[in-house]
């Protein structure tokens, strides 16, 4: 569970330039019900024909596309879904390797040094305790099928340390300005379920009795449903300075930042200002708001609409080829006995004349012009082309190829992805910002965390809050979720040592 007991007194926000929600106190609930509302009224049509155009985006993903259940029975709705094989291709490449943080000291001494690795290790274990990996991949596909990712860090109460979990975009609510960053924006509201124990657990007891009494109504006096399987849909709010909970005209709780300590003077804080624990993975956004105008599948849903419109063609056209038109002549056998004629295989057709190919005779369609496999040709290179992923990416091979040209091909798709992975870095970046602003809050005693070394041996060491010095830049090493290109690699190596440019045991390792 976040943390909910966070309330600090004698609140005191430092000064922010992009912020103008700054407070001394809070609103009052009646204020905070009617700024939430006027959010939400003002993000309704843009997040509503949001939510269309994802759940498009999503039914492509999943096979149901052009128009698949409206096609006849006597016609082929055959889908081949290359934009499946796309997205479940780039994101095993693209989140293959753990992301490599880097901490960097302001203090430079053996003292700095020392406490900056520290951190940096801490930061790699969490990074593989919480599976931070699987839920990139959820959060990639997101940003490629629905336009963007959602990721959000907070304290659980229940390990008592940080937690990241990722959040279907359909759950949140942003607004359509502010800038490219989730940050510049004035609020986040995201969509929570919660059933009667988690509502009694989190609210108490009180918000709990008013919950159940709000879902009451005259022709129903015990509510619409039992307690133990009633969910209500709570809205999280969350700005840079406060995040309050609302259902329907109700504050159920209220609370300032409770992941800065807003105290003057604190030596607490690793970020230089509040922020929302959200990170936002939109590599295809044009700037005007944090969610982008367009998907990659969505780019991709025409081009896929003439793949299987032409494919279609294809199998209808061979279906005909197959059971070609039959010749009958009226003095081989009567109209009744002519329509007896199937297709099955060894069929037999018995009449006078039949012998005769005079008399009977079947003829096939004319075949298909070539420009229409030149067109299917066309639109799946330009598939491929959109997505940046090719045959030698996919693990295919396509005529005489040598292996230097798969290399290069595979390389040129890799430098593609690498504006996704350049995204993933900076969610990554602002992922291990939060948790150390987390832990220099929140690590008020030592712990221990146990580390695998390169070796497979483990090592322990201590890490509390005062180990986080107070400027300490947090930084992931670039396009370091790509994966090694071994076998391209091991080609450099051999040109280099031809050149004279490297030692056998260098060669040797690559």
């Amino acid at each position: 569970m976040e943390i909910n007991s966070i309330n600090p007194s004698g609140i005191n926000p430092v000064s922010s330039g992009d912020q103008k929600d700054i407070l001394d106190t809070l609103p009052s609930d009646d204020d905070l019900v009617t700024k939430i509302n006027n959010w939400k009224a003002d993000s309704k049509n843009f997040h509503e024909e949001l939510l269309k155009k994802q759940k498009k985006s999503e039914e492509y993903y999943l096979g149901n596309q052009t128009k698949k259940d409206r096609v006849p029975g006597h016609l082929s709705d055959f889908v081949q879904n290359r934009i499946f094989e796309s997205v479940e291709t780039i994101v095993p490449i693209i989140t293959s390797r753990p992301a490599e943080f880097l901490v960097k000291s302001p203090d430079m001494s053996e003292l700095g040094v020392e406490r900056a690795k520290k951190v940096q290790m801490t930061l790699a274990n969490k990074y593989e305790d919480l599976v931070v990996p699987q839920k990139l991949e959820d959060a990639s596909r997101s940003a490629l099928i629905y336009r963007f990712g959602a990721l959000k860090f907070f304290w659980d109460t229940d390990t008592d340390d940080v937690g990241v979990k990722y959040i279907r975009p359909q759950r949140l609510i942003l607004p359509n300005y502010g800038g490219r960053f989730i940050q510049q924006g004035p609020y986040v509201i995201e969509k929570i379920d919660m059933s009667y124990q988690e509502v009694l657990d989190f609210f108490g007891e009180e918000v709990a009795k008013d919950l159940v009494a709000m879902s009451k109504t005259p022709d129903n006096a015990e509510g619409d449903i039992s307690l133990d399987k009633r969910v209500w849909t709570i809205d999280e709010v969350w700005t840079n300075w406060w995040r309050a909970w609302k259902y329907e005209a109700k504050i159920l709780k209220k609370e300032v930042n409770p992941y800065f300590d807003f105290t003057e003077g604190s030596t607490k804080n690793h970020w230089n200002k509040p922020m929302k624990p959200y990170i936002l993975l939109a590599p295809f956004s044009l700037g005007k708001g944090p969610i982008p105008e367009m998907s990659v599948v969505e780019q991709a849903m025409p081009i896929q609409d003439g793949i299987n419109s032409i494919t279609r063609i294809i199998i209808n056209h061979s279906a005909k080829m197959g059971n070609g038109a039959w010749l009958v002549d009226s003095q081989t056998m009567t109209k009744e006995e002519a329509d007896q004629i199937r297709n099955e295989a060894g069929i037999i057709i018995y009449g006078s004349g039949v012998a005769n190919s005079n008399n009977l005779r079947r003829d096939a369609p004319p075949p298909l012009p070539n420009y229409m496999f030149e067109l299917w040709n066309g639109l799946t290179r330009s598939l491929d082309n959109l997505f940046g992923i090719h045959s030698t990416t996919r693990g295919e091979r396509e005529g005489k190829e040598t292996a230097r040209g798969r290399i290069l091909l595979k390389q040129a798709d890799l430098g593609r992805l690498d504006y996704i992975v350049r995204e993933i870095d900076r969610g990554v970046k602002e992922l291990g910002d939060g948790w150390v602003q987390l832990m220099k809050m929140f690590y008020t005693d030592s712990r221990k965390i146990k580390m695998l070394g390169d070796t497979g041996d483990f090592s322990v060491f201590d890490m509390g809050a005062e180990d986080i010095e107070d400027g300490a830049e947090i930084m992931v090493r670039s396009g370091s979720t790509l994966p090694n290109d071994e076998v391209s690699e091991a080609d450099q190596a051999l040109q280099l040592w031809q050149q004279g440019a490297i030692d056998p045991i260098s060669l040797y390792e690559k």
